[in-house]
């Protein structure tokens, strides 16, 4: 199968990006304006991942499957976007091997794809600010679809419009492999992310690959090419 007949759709947060103290600094910077606690980063780091409203509903509550009133989430998640846009993303930073991994794909002919459960604005915000826009040819956020993942739709509509006949997805959670699980997708994954605290090989699917980093996909020619290059076709 040639490469350009091939999708490689990636995750962003914990996957392409670490930007946990980006968010961080807004959700405290909501929660003082509400006058409420502050979080850590070790607790926003294990709260991302299935979306805003979610990560909202963790911040305002503490708790993992907590909801905030109807009143509180509201004035939350209007806070938290205007401080998250303010923050600049300067403490947001590419992890290891993204840009190099993106630009061999990219040369190699694969497609590619980025479906992150971010919302449109930030995630255009934080790819323009590290200069990643260009490398993706199709972008579904986490507010694109009625639908985000885990479910399988994101992923399948990624493939959709980018007429592939095989695809593979690189993510870091529970919630991508999931995804990929569902939509009949290859998964490799990638450890130290976040949203996952057991071992990625018992994650659904299983998945296809785990890497410590996404170093380890860059001997262009070598293994992880030619794994990439034959996929399971899509049903």
């Amino acid at each position: 199968m040639r490469p350009d007949e091939i999708s490689v759709l990636f995750d962003l947060d914990g996957t392409l990006i670490d930007s946990s103290r980006d968010l961080t600094a807004a959700a405290n910077v909501m929660l003082s304006t509400m006058g409420l606690q502050t979080v850590t980063l070790d607790q926003v780091e294990t709260w991302i991942g299935h979306g805003l409203s979610h990560l909202i509903h963790r911040c305002l509550t503490r708790e993992f499957h907590g909801v905030a009133s109807n009143e509180s989430f509201a004035e939350g998640i209007g806070l938290f976007r205007r401080a998250y846009l303010d923050t600049g993303f300067i403490r947001t930073r590419l992890l290891s091997g993204s840009e190099t991994l993106l630009s061999a794909l990219r040369s190699e002919g694969f497609m590619l794809g980025l479906v992150t459960n971010k919302d449109t604005i930030p995630t255009h915000a934080v790819l323009n600010t590290l200069e990643l826009t260009a490398f993706f040819d199709v972008l579904v956020c986490g507010d694109s679809l009625p639908v985000k993942k885990p479910h399988p739709e994101p992923l399948r509509h990624a493939v959709r419009i980018l007429d592939s006949r095989a695809a593979w997805m690189v993510g870091d959670s529970e919630t991508d492999a999931r995804s990929s699980h569902a939509a009949g997708i290859q998964f490799i994954a990638v450890q130290g992310g976040y949203g996952h605290s057991g071992r990625l090989e018992d994650l659904p699917g299983p998945p296809a690959l785990v890497i410590e980093s996404l170093d380890s996909l860059l001997q262009i020619g070598g293994e992880p090419v030619e794994m990439l290059s034959n996929p399971r076709a899509l049903s």
